[in-house]
């Protein structure tokens, strides 16, 4: 059959662009493919070879191109992020950032505080017990921290899981005659030890309780006695049976008198007896009522872990003790009496500290073997500023006074002493919202931090 004469294309990609090599024989100058033309029914017969290609498919072509363009975009993304972040002279971490998942998972909310001496230091430690939960409000689920926390750097040094811990639960603490600061909680059956050295609470319940027999069925409850009272802590058992303990010592009394018996008077003193020196204001006189209302210093013999009983301020009152006849029976008429500050034999020595001063509605905020702290107000107005005083232990004199700058606040009364000065909270209802403020003051009476407290784990 005679050949007929058609426009060619390439089989493979369409092409009319070719290379004749021999006769009916054409190599396509776009994707390299081989064809013949059969001169019988004119058929295009297509030869591969591969290796040899001089051009790509386009489709291959749209593929590869399209590739090429993603990784040049994916690297100069890249590298306009990286650029931007050093331009701004900061470096973006997700977990810092105020939108990270992580920080929506939960609300670190602060219940109370307490502050103590940082070891080698004469720095404040704050140690802050902190509730974690979704909102910091609710009870399901939540998590407690002992959080102790660097307020002068204002930088989280560790956090203590709390087990067991409970919402309902009021830290109270208390530093003992061995010099270790203890805590527990109202309603709970655990007491623990601040360790300042590696800012860690140790669980000292089984040290202080395990090997003791009244307590073998398991203690319900404890807490501790009133400062005034020493050492001790009132106990609960598992089998309701109520006790007084004191730890340092392991002494355990039964009940009120026989613990009052122990810490009162001088025949109950043991031998090596010490004398510790303790500050308190008397109160107005019924008998004598020209006498002021005093600072007193006074000294008070009583054995190192001991039960001790201090004064109630009443009972640091100027009074007639009248000498009655030791003997039985009902006496008409006058009796001598002696004019007396305070009748337990146990204070072997007082003074009036601030001779001359006027003081209203004053009262004792902070006292340690070197420190005296006091509030008080200015004058008899019942409604004037309440500040807060340093006093010199040896004079009397104020070293500094510290007043709130607000018209309407309450020093809330928990006061903590550092060597290097007083940490102390109060409510300052004049500002929109109200907050609740924590002070940290020096010995001189330097302000060294003013903090809300709520805000303090928001930042």
């Amino acid at each position: 059959m005679a050949k007929q004469i058609k426009a060619l294309k390439c089989p493979h990609c369409g092409s009319v662009k070719k290379q004749n090599i021999k006769e009916d024989h054409y190599i396509c100058n776009n994707c390299g493919t081989e064809y013949f033309l059969d001169n019988d029914d004119i058929n295009v017969n297509v030869k591969h070879e591969y290796g040899k290609s001089n051009g790509l498919d386009p489709k291959a072509k749209k593929y590869l191109l399209l590739a090429v363009a993603g990784v040049l975009f994916f690297v100069v993304f890249s590298n306009l992020i990286r650029n931007c972040g050093n331009n701004s002279g900061r470096s973006f971490k997700a977990v810092d950032s105020d939108d990270s998942p992580k920080k929506k998972e939960y609300v670190d909310r602060v219940k109370e505080y307490l502050a103590f001496t940082a070891y080698n230091t004469k720095s404040p430690m704050l140690l802050f017990i902190i509730t974690r939960s979704k909102d910091g409000y609710t009870r399901e689920g939540a998590e407690y921290f002992a959080r102790f926390y660097d307020p002068l750097k204002e930088k989280t040094i560790n956090d203590i899981p709390l087990a067991g811990w409970k919402d309902d639960y009021y830290i109270r603490s208390r530093v003992f005659s061995d010099g270790n600061y203890y805590i527990c909680a109202d309603k709970s059956n655990k007491v623990y030890k601040i360790d300042p050295a590696k800012n860690e609470v140790v669980d000292m319940t089984n040290t202080f309780f395990a090997d003791v027999p009244e307590f073998s069925s398991g203690i319900a409850t404890l807490k501790f006695t009133q400062d005034r009272e020493g050492d001790g802590f009132n106990i609960m058992t598992n089998d309701g049976k109520e006790y007084y303990y004191y730890p340092l010592v392991r002494k355990i009394y039964k009940d009120h008198s026989e613990r009052r018996e122990a810490g009162t008077g001088l025949s109950s003193l043991l031998s090596g007896a010490s004398t510790s020196i303790y500050y308190t204001f008397s109160e107005k006189s019924r008998d004598y009522p020209e006498e002021k209302i005093q600072l007193i210093k006074y000294w008070y013999k009583n054995n190192p872990g001991y039960p001790i009983m201090l004064p109630y301020s009443h009972q640091v009152s100027w009074q007639k003790v009248f000498q009655y006849p030791k003997k039985s029976g009902v006496y008409y008429g006058s009796f001598p009496f002696t004019k007396k500050l305070v009748i337990e034999p146990r204070i072997i020595k007082f003074i009036d500290l601030t001779p001359g001063r006027l003081y209203f509605k004053a009262n004792i905020a902070y006292q340690d073997s070197t420190n005296l702290y006091i509030t008080g107000l200015p004058d008899a107005n019942p409604e004037g500023k309440t500040f807060i005083q340093k006093i010199d232990t040896e004079t009397g004199k104020i070293i500094w006074s510290y007043m709130p700058n607000s018209d309407n606040y309450s020093i809330e009364s928990e006061m903590y002493g550092y060597d290097g000065g007083l940490v102390f909270s109060y409510y300052d209802r004049a500002t929109s919202g109200s907050t609740n403020r924590i002070i940290i003051i020096a010995n001189d009476g330097t302000v060294l931090k003013d903090m809300e407290r709520d805000e303090i784990f928001k930042r």
